[in-house]
């Protein structure tokens, strides 16, 4: 079974964040691991002003990302987990969970969002990623391992 999310691709963050704030630091993991450029941090913040906070997608879920292509040198899935709550002005806050995802083309991700879904959909799960304090245990839960 081929692995979801790679250990390296994930952090747990324990400071309090604005929505712009934890979009960058997730950002940032990406460009570390060589996935982005720098400019696709701004333009993830740059979605989240122009069309609202319609990333934000269930209770304590988001996904930051910006259109395919720019900036992006492979696709990629980071997950930063946020011990303090973050507001993005959605009513699905606050967010806990802030996925970021980059893709070379616009289809090249749903495989792996699909297969993300089913890990991460029901409640127990968001609880146990909230809990977690050790990227290891992030990685065993989403992995399956």
């Amino acid at each position: 079974m081929s692995k979801i999310i790679r250990e390296q691709a994930l952090l747990i963050d324990d400071q309090k964040r604005t929505w712009e704030e934890a979009i960058r630091i997730c950002g940032k993991l990406m460009v570390s691991l060589g996935s982005v450029e720098e400019g696709y941090i701004d333009a993830m913040v740059d979605v989240v002003n122009d069309m609202g906070p319609y990333i934000v997608i269930a209770p304590h879920i988001a996904f930051a990302h910006a259109a395919a292509g720019l900036h992006v040198i492979k696709n990629d899935l980071v997950l930063t987990v946020f011990k303090e709550p973050v507001i993005f002005n959605s009513n699905n806050d606050p967010v806990h969970l802030l996925f970021g995802i980059c893709a070379l083309a616009p289809e090249s991700h749903l495989e792996l969002l699909k297969k993300l879904a089913k890990v991460i959909e029901p409640e127990k799960v968001y609880q146990e990623l909230i809990n977690c304090n050790s990227t290891a245990e992030i990685y065993r839960i989403i992995n399956g391992v």
